[in-house]
């Protein structure tokens, strides 16, 4: 078990996960879509498979799976 899945996060990784649904956020209100989880989940599972960067994809499943944590909750 993670501790992502304990719903504990580093600051840092908090950090990284905030900023990954900021920016699909700015993208969807921009593009005119409307701000709702599935939505957001959908596209950082959609950024993480389409970015050549490791990090950057580890970030957007991270935000992925933690926006998908909150639907479910």
């Amino acid at each position: 078990m993670t501790s992502m899945d304990k719903g504990v996060v580093s600051t840092e990784k908090a950090d990284d996960i905030h900023a990954a649904i900021g920016e699909i956020a700015s993208l969807l209100l921009k593009a005119g879509k409307p701000l709702e989880l599935a939505g957001l989940s959908t596209q950082l599972k959609q950024q993480a498979e389409e970015t050549a960067d490791a990090l950057l994809q580890k970030n957007y499943r991270d935000a992925a799976r933690f926006v998908a944590e909150k639907i479910r909750s």
